[in-house]
């Protein structure tokens, strides 16, 4: 880190779509990085949205914020009628990017007349509105401009089918030029890295870091210890699109048919919200004895039902997807290994695996995911598996850590 004495106030403006109290992952991404610079005296100077009425909220996060830190809300228009701004935002992708670019522009371009201890700018996507004004503020004052993707842009594999292909073509010729103007990429991870690397050529010789998410280490309180008699998996979140917790459902009811869990105390709790139809599904499977469905709970929560569980299971994509949920650092925080419901293939399975971070069940493989349950069943409730992780295992993915990282390779590189 940086001498503390006798150094100059770093100042920077940080573009995002949330900060505290929204909870969300760029928010507490922020929120995370910004109280740890501030005591190296590089105060970041947020620049977000104002708060949606249908974002969930957590007051508590504010006491968080270091009164240092300065954070601008600016104001945007919000299409009520959804088929008000249909041709704009269906075809031509302006009408979300009109209602809120000016706002952002203008502040800033306020900001920074009467501030000029700003060094450079930093626009974390998605939303991807982040970047553009990154760009036009580049093109404005000149100052360095970093990017930082935590997802795909107009490559997303999410996009493929849901997205029109003109509103890919304007996504993908806004993209092209924000990256040729970046004079640092900033991903989550290096299979992002890679993956902008292969989309864009070009950027292939510009300085690219991936700087991950982390997570605080939390004690697990004898209070919240499982009860021995019981296991109990559980997940928090939303399922959705990609994400799809039905192939865990088959194989429970494969052995369920097999009367593997007959006299055994097991469940599986879900929490949140999830776009398939699940409480009809798990009834024709036939296990509603063993699936609990709980509505959406708040962030802490959840994180104690984890604690309190056996281990947490987090819903990969049915694809390679080239980054890794904030949901697995948030769970790794508890200190509990991850039962990973996925392509064994993925990132993100590669990642948990190779740091002994979680048991892997292979939807692209169901029959050998069956085995993996069941041993893994067997062996909890033998007390032959060690699913908490010590705290020596995960210091290296704390959010000090990353910290560290980005003073070395966005402060250090950019300055």
């Amino acid at each position: 880190m940086r001498d503390a004495e006798n150094i100059d106030i770093i100042n920077f403006i940080y573009i995002l779509v949330s900060f505290p109290p929204v909870i969300h992952q760029n928010s507490i991404r922020a929120l995370e990085f910004s109280k740890r610079l501030v005591e190296e005296r590089i105060i970041p100077i947020i620049l977000t949205q104002k708060i949606n009425k249908n974002s969930q909220l957590n007051y508590a996060l504010l006491n968080e914020v270091p009164p240092s830190l300065k954070v601008y809300r600016t104001f945007y228009f919000e299409s009520i009628n959804r088929y008000r701004f249909f041709l704009f935002f269906n075809i031509f992708r302006l009408a979300f990017y009109i209602g809120l670019i000016p706002f952002f522009f203008l502040k800033i371009k306020k900001l920074l007349k009467n501030n000029n201890n700003i060094k450079f700018i930093y626009a974390s996507g998605p939303h991807f509105y982040t970047h553009i004004i990154g760009y036009l503020l580049k093109r404005k004052s000149n100052l360095p401009l970093v990017v930082e993707y935590r997802d795909p842009w107009a490559y997303n594999p999410y996009n493929e089918d849901d997205v029109h292909w003109l509103i890919k073509k304007i996504d993908l010729s806004i993209e092209k030029k924000i990256l040729e103007s970046a004079d640092l990429i900033i991903t989550v991870c290096p299979a992002l890295n890679k993956f902008l690397k292969d989309k864009f050529p070009h950027i292939r010789n510009k300085p690219i870091f991936s700087i991950a998410n982390g997570f605080n280490l939390k004690k697990i309180n004898n209070h919240f210890k499982k009860e021995s008699t019981k296991i109990c998996f559980t997940y928090t979140g939303a399922l959705y699109k990609k994400r799809s917790i039905i192939p865990l459902f088959k194989i429970i009811s494969e052995l369920k048919k097999e009367d593997f869990f007959k006299d055994l105390n097991f469940k599986i709790k879900i929490y949140g919200k999830h776009v398939y139809p699940l409480e009809k599904i798990i009834n024709i499977l036939g296990i509603e004895d063993l699936v609990f469905l709980g509505g959406q709970i708040p962030r802490t929560k959840a994180l104690k039902e984890v604690i309190k569980s056996d281990l947490a299971i987090h819903v990969g994509e049915n694809l390679d997807y080239p980054t890794i949920a904030f949901k697995v650092w948030d769970y790794l925080s508890c200190r509990k290994k991850i039962l990973y419901l996925g392509r064994d293939d993925s990132y993100t399975a590669k990642f948990l695996k190779e740091n002994d971070l979680a048991f892997i069940i292979p939807i692209n493989k169901l029959e050998k995911g069956k085995k993996i349950l069941r041993d893994l069943i067997n062996d909890v409730r033998e007390n032959k598996v060690n699913y908490t992780l010590d705290e020596e295992v995960l210091k290296d993915f704390t959010w000090d850590k990353r910290t560290y990282e980005f003073i070395n390779n966005v402060i250090k590189k950019i300055i």
